[in-house]
């Protein structure tokens, strides 16, 4: 379903994003030359992740190309369809390591531990489908790309951020320790909390410092551009960071969960490098940002030692701190802007909200029909069925439209699913069991009817009525049989809220339902919504 309802419109948000930030491919500030750490052999062992940093394919590379030509709407649509098919081949081998995996494992010790990890790794592409191919869109835009090697990344002090704007570098690691002791030195500012009669540990010197609020780290960042004179230096904006990141390594072992303090931004240096080549992204410290949280707290990204490894992930946005306090698991990262000039428009990938009034309804035995109130800034909306018992996703596919329906299902099953809203420069990231859905095939449609009941001894006869629905002028009342798990032919009432049924009084217990739009089928209903009458013993 994905690639037959892929969109082509409301591309032009996303070029406009591309196009304002500033074209010029400015050289990285001087490097200068580090060690090569290839980090830890854990890393080579996996069979689980990229041995190497993956290579454009050459079709990628001109697409980029011709987009960077020139960047027209069919040119980006174009190199889009590209990252889709090039991220879905991914998503293809890793399905298929691990249905090699299980095949494996079965019934060996430690098997299912190993699927189940396996198992996360897929589940977690699928989460942030989007996200990844949204972040990779705005790297391939970048006019630095082609000319970047990520491979001569250790020997510079900033790399590019690609997609976040031509003039924007970040720090190949976080501040450390020596670095900023050197600040203290210079300016006679007040040293971390955590360090002993002014000076850091003795052999953390590559440590990253930590325990320093933002207004700290903002003080180095005023520092280091009067040192500079030329280029100005800031903290990163969320999105800055995540470009900048790019995705975790998934079943590579680093600082998180494996020690129990900050190591040197070096150790884990290989696992831990991002997109273009930065490094200890991950599992360290947490890294502040300038991203406002809807709590008042700024967003810190990256995890650190004893965070969960779930939370160190690069699309975690959930963690947030008091600004004006220091943290043992927070340190920072610097941005440098070259000769000062700012992109015109920072890159900001903004969540987009969870779909309104999500419904599901069955009105076959063998299908339910989805809908959803259209979300603003959403080109698409991603489907998936969720499996609450497993806590498991999976997804079916994109459509434009704002319901489906899901047929050839099994009478009286239930199913769950969540809709995700999708855009071309927005990340959604919406895909959780709290913004599902469910529906049982068979059972009736939501309905705002809610009858009751009254019984006439003398005449015998039983009248519904229920309040009038906004909009309905017609009403379908169904008797219930629960033997047979199925409704009988409705009464039509056009213009009342009542209705009144002789001689009922054969019957100890009837239930009905009463509903504003007929069911296509009565079978397989299941008593959902109907209101039961006892008659008295006559």
């Amino acid at each position: 379903m994905r690639t037959s309802k892929r969109i082509s419109a409301l591309l032009s948000a996303a070029l406009i994003v591309l196009t304002v930030l500033p074209t010029s491919t400015a050289a990285v500030k001087k490097p200068k030359p580090k060690a090569n750490d290839d980090g830890m052999n854990m890393f080579d062992k996996s069979d689980f992740i990229e041995k190497e940093q993956p290579e454009l394919t050459e079709e990628t590379k001109q697409l980029i190309s011709l987009y960077k030509r020139k960047p027209t709407e069919e040119n980006y649509l174009n190199l889009r369809a590209e990252v889709i098919k090039n991220y879905d081949a991914v998503l293809v081998r890793k399905e298929a390591k691990l249905a090699e995996l299980k095949e494996e494992t079965e019934g060996k010790p430690g098997g299912l531990a190993k699927v189940a990890e396996m198992e996360e790794i897929v589940q977690e592409m699928y989460e942030t489908y989007w996200n990844r191919i949204n972040s990779s869109m705005l790297r391939f835009t970048d006019p630095r790309l082609l000319n970047w090697k990520v491979a001569n990344a250790y020997q510079y002090d900033f790399i590019p951020v690609m997609g976040a704007g031509t003039t924007v570098y970040v720090g190949r690691t976080s501040v450390t320790n020596a670095q900023y002791a050197q600040f203290v030195a210079a300016t006679g500012y007040p040293v971390p909390d955590n360090w002993v009669d002014g000076s850091y540990p003795t052999g953390e010197d590559d440590f990253p410092v930590n325990d320093v609020s933002v207004g700290d780290a903002e003080a180095y960042c005023a520092w280091l551009t009067e040192c500079d004179g030329v280029n100005t230096y800031r903290l990163p904006n969320e999105s800055e960071w995540e470009l900048a990141a790019g995705h975790m390594p998934k079943d590579a072992d680093f600082n998180c969960g494996v020690n129990d303090g900050r190591t040197s931004v070096e150790e884990y240096a290989k696992v831990t490098r991002g997109a273009h080549g930065a490094v200890d992204f991950w599992g360290n410290v947490w890294e502040w940002t300038t991203t406002l949280r809807t709590d008042g707290t700024l967003g810190v990204k990256g995890g650190a030692w004893d965070s969960a490894r779930t939370d160190c992930r690069t699309e975690h946005r959930k963690e947030g701190r008091d600004a004006s306090q220091g943290y043992e698991d927070v340190g920072f990262r610097v941005i440098q802007i070259l000769n000062g000039e700012e992109p015109e428009q920072k890159v900001e990938l903004a969540t987009l909200a969870s779909p309104a009034m999500l419904s599901a309804v069955s009105t076959a035995p063998d299908s339910v029909t989805l809908s959803w109130q259209a979300v603003e800034g959403a080109a698409a909306y991603q489907l998936f069925t969720y499996d609450a018992d497993a806590d498991h996703i999976e997804m079916l596919g994109t459509t434009t439209d704002t319901s489906i329906v899901m047929d050839g299902l099994e009478p009286g099953s239930t199913h769950r699913y969540i809709v995700q809203p999708i855009s071309y420069v927005e990340i959604a990231d919406n895909v959780s069991g709290e913004n599902s859905v469910g529906a049982a095939c068979g059972e009736a449609p939501a309905s705002a009817v809610e009858p009751s009941a009254s019984y006439d001894a003398e005449s015998g006869s039983l009248t519904l009525s229920w309040q009038a629905v906004e909009g309905a002028e017609t009403y379908y009342i169904y008797r219930y049989h629960p033997d047979a798990n199925m409704l009988s032919t409705p009464k039509i009432v056009t213009g009342k809220t009542s209705y009144t049924y002789r001689q009922g009084a054969s019957e100890s217990e009837v239930s009905f339902l009463v509903i504003t739009e007929q069911m296509p089928s009565r079978k397989y209903y299941y008593g959902a919504g109907a209101i039961s009458v006892v008659f008295p013993n006559s």
